[in-house]
């Protein structure tokens, strides 16, 4: 068992080089990022009336695959706490894991000014953890926005506003389609 996390761990190592290899060989700017980020969950739509805005921590990942194309994997965890319903009380606690892919296209890149704009777009899952119920994971959808501010040559300040729809079990979630935005800030790291 420890030789397949050992191979596997090494496998990825040498994809991330052989990507980050790649992607040096097409640009001179950066060719790769690391972001923290941190800010608020809003959930809108059928959703909102089980569980109400929160806190939400988000990490993020990119490699430039063409001049103004990123390829990008974000995951973000928001803490929503129940909604007050009436008739029924408050409902329970639900964390809300989003894991996406998504392909980001530069519309003003970091060598034109100290300002940055990516417009995005892609797909993943979200995953609902209900306090004292299930876990459930459904396929979603993302489109948003990286706006960022260069700090320093490698330091840029973050705004990530993301909207991610799950495409969920009505039965088990309440809704069909479950509309959650994060709206984050942080930090970009440019390696």
């Amino acid at each position: 068992m420890r030789n397949s996390h050992t191979g596997t761990a090494l496998l990825s190592g040498l994809m991330l080089l052989g990507i980050a290899s790649a992607a040096e060989a097409q640009s001179p700017d950066r060719r790769a990022t690391l972001e923290l980020r941190g800010g608020l969950n809003a959930p809108t739509f059928d959703i909102s009336d089980a569980v109400d805005a929160g806190p939400s921590v988000g990490v993020g990942a990119a490699v430039r695959v063409a001049p103004k194309v990123w390829l990008m994997g974000d995951a973000d965890l928001g803490f929503h706490s129940g909604a007050d319903v009436a008739g029924v009380g408050e409902t329970p606690d639900v964390k809300v894991y989003h894991y996406m892919a998504k392909l980001g296209y530069e519309l003003v890149s970091e060598g034109q000014s100290p300002w940055s704009v990516i417009v995005n777009a892609g797909g993943g899952a979200m995953t609902f953890d209900v306090d004292g119920g299930a876990s459930n994971t459904y396929p979603a959808i993302n489109v948003g926005a990286k706006i960022g501010y260069r700090l320093s040559p490698r330091v840029t300040f973050l705004l990530s506003p993301q909207g991610d729809i799950a495409f969920a079990d009505e039965d088990e979630l309440g809704t069909s389609n479950a509309w959650v935005w994060p709206f984050t800030a942080g930090v970009r790291i440019g390696l």
